[in-house]
């Protein structure tokens, strides 16, 4: 707190401490973090605004200095790990086999989304049903008392989709430039490209249950209705 009185050329005497200091409450169990908030305010309260500014961005550069140091730990710990579910920190997938850069860049951005997805959840319990059982939403999970899953990522895991609108319109719906197929080929061809646009969106699976029933029409269109017994 002196620091953040000297970096904006003023001098903080005991009294002024003291001052402040007084209308910070420690108990025991208190973090860090929360003595901290309430220097924030008592800052305030005591019209150093100035500083307070100061000191929020002291905060938030040590912050940022703690988020990168955690992140260098873990770069050097997932590299060690005997394989990607050993060193993955957050969300173990037990679908990666092998690690590699691409499976450590994933990793990265989790416990960004973590905190973000966190966020959105609460805010919205918050609006629906209060403060208090918003709070204890997260100690649940901070407990490990409950588990939420699918919370490394903004997208959707898994879903099973469509093909009709594709079918009638092609893939300019959803960001493509494909038109409507009109023979075999171009079902195949852009199939293909659906799947892969729908699937970027996605964090899991795309399922096209209608796949077979569609291939079935242009291959008859093709090749005769009778064309299996041909096979």
């Amino acid at each position: 707190m002196a620091k953040a009185f000297l970096s904006v050329g003023s001098f903080a005497t005991q009294d002024v401490i003291t001052n402040i200091l007084s209308r910070v409450s420690v108990t025991d169990g208190i973090s860090v973090e929360e003595i901290q908030n309430q220097v924030e305010v008592a800052l305030m309260a005591e019209r150093y605004y100035t500083v307070a500014k100061a000191y929020m961005l002291y905060r938030q550069r040590h912050t940022e200095d703690r988020e990168v140091r955690d992140k260098l730990q873990f770069l050097m710990e997932y590299c060690d790990a005997s394989n990607a579910a050993t060193g993955s920190k957050f969300d173990a997938n037990a679908n990666v086999e092998n690690k590699n850069m691409a499976t450590l860049i994933g990793e990265l951005p989790k416990s960004n989304f973590i905190r973000l997805n966190r966020r959105m959840l609460t805010d919205r319990l918050k609006e629906i049903y209060g403060k208090e059982l918003a709070d204890k939403y997260i100690e649940m999970l901070n407990d490990h008392f409950i588990y939420k899953n699918d919370e490394t990522s903004l997208a959707n895991y898994c879903a099973s989709i469509t093909m009709y609108p594709w079918l009638i319109g092609g893939t300019i719906s959803i960001g493509g430039n494909s038109k409507a197929p009109t023979n075999l080929k171009s079902f195949c061809g852009g199939f293909v490209n659906m799947v892969f646009i729908v699937s970027s969106m996605l964090s899991g699976a795309c399922a096209t249950p209608e796949f077979l029933m569609y291939m079935n029409y242009f291959i008859g269109q093709e090749y005769g209705t009778d064309y299996f017994k041909r096979a």
